[in-house]
């Protein structure tokens, strides 16, 4: 009896080993069953080559007469040959008078445009349109006579300023005959963009850019001259940016006719540019000029940039690393969950970013990969048709 006991008793041990050992195997297992997924998804990357450099535009100075002399153009804006650009005032008293006479005149007209409520609502509406839309478009040249309008139209009371009507038209003829003789008026010598930024390198021309090396054209821009000016006009359209570069990026450039130059930085915007020249090796760095016939009126007034050159445009579908996978005969392939497989679907990689690589849309290559499509980037024992998810 006592021996039947004992194999019972040994029988059950076993028994429950068994079922712990079976169970560890299970647990162990599930731990290290893995399954994750990622949508794919349509991603562009850009290859570019830092850069940092100089604008040179052909233009000239206007000389400063050492009166107070105020630009009656705004900056960037385009100018005739002949036409007024500045006014020159021989003393400060002469520069009050100007300004009470542009108020006045301003206020009068504003008046007499006024004299029906009906046209003075209309008015007081323009006024604010007005106002609002040259602040939206950062056009402040006439942000001051706006500024006067909103005051006149709005917060002064019209009634009061329409009995002072004649006493202004009054006061401005006063004026007026004081300042005969008080000013003069200042013209372009010939036409241009006009600028108000004097900086003392207005005298380097874009012929001096011609094979310079980076060492010389930062010494070129390291000293500016001493002129001074009541402002500048650009007399040529087309602009230069000699840019510094690091040699190996600049000498693919060589035999390219233009690329997208992104500048940023007091600048930001992207041109399309004409490559000029690719200077020779410096060290690791050479000149590259860069030269363009667009937006000369918004780089009128600058001078030392940074841009980023656009050397290439890469579009594909985003695979995360861990996805790919690579055959005995060398090919690179990703699986994709079809329904409740996986499907094996070779690809062809474009470029690399961070973690994950780019590679060519299915819809270029014949196969399956798209925008939206779902990639498997881990499981345990994968291969082609296996039931999956």
């Amino acid at each position: 009896m006592k021996r039947s006991d004992f194999y019972i008793r040994l029988t059950t041990a076993v028994l429950f080993i068994a079922v712990v050992f079976y169970i560890g195997i299970y647990l162990y297992n599930s731990a290290l069953t893995t399954y994750e997924t990622t949508s794919a998804i349509r991603y562009t990357v850009e290859q570019t080559f830092p850069a940092r450099g100089f604008i040179v535009r052909t233009e000239t100075v206007l000389a400063d007469s050492g009166f107070v002399v105020l630009p009656i153009v705004g900056e960037g804006e385009k100018v005739a040959s002949g036409q007024a650009i500045a006014v020159e005032y021989t003393t400060t008293s002469a520069l009050e008078m100007a300004s009470e006479i542009r108020a006045l005149r301003l206020m009068i007209a504003q008046l007499e445009a006024s004299s029906s409520p009906a046209s003075a609502e209309a008015a007081r509406l323009k006024t604010v349109l007005d106002l609002s839309k040259a602040i939206q478009h950062g056009d402040f040249n006439k942000l001051d006579e706006l500024s006067l309008t909103v005051e006149s139209t709005i917060f002064s009371s019209n009634s009061t300023l329409v009995e002072d009507l004649p006493n202004m038209k009054a006061r401005l003829e006063t004026l007026e005959a004081r300042a005969a003789g008080a000013s003069t008026t200042i013209h372009a010598r010939q036409s241009g963009t006009f600028s108000q930024v004097v900086d003392g390198f207005e005298y380097i021309k874009p012929s001096a850019l011609e094979e310079i090396s980076p060492s010389e054209l930062m010494s070129l821009f390291d000293a500016p001259s001493r002129i001074t000016g009541i402002g500048k006009l650009v007399t040529e359209f087309k602009w230069y940016y000699a840019a510094i570069m690091d040699a190996d990026d600049a000498m693919r450039l060589a035999a390219l006719r233009s690329i997208t130059v992104q500048f940023s930085g007091a600048y930001v915007a992207s041109l399309e540019m004409q490559i000029e020249n690719v200077g020779s090796r410096d060290g690791d760095e050479c000149v590259v000029l860069f030269s363009s016939d667009r937006s000369v009126h918004e780089i009128a007034p600058l001078r030392n940039l940074n841009a980023d050159i656009v050397f290439s445009i890469v579009s594909g579908i985003r695979v995360p690393k861990e996805a790919l996978h690579l055959d005995d005969d060398g090919k690179t392939f990703i699986y994709l969950q079809t329904g409740a497989r996986a499907e094996r679907v070779d690809v062809e990689i474009l470029a690399e970013t961070g973690d994950s690589y780019l590679v060519r849309d299915g819809a270029e290559t014949g196969t399956p990969l798209r925008a939206g499509s779902t990639i498997i980037v881990k499981a345990n024992n994968l291969f082609d048709g296996k039931i999956v998810g």
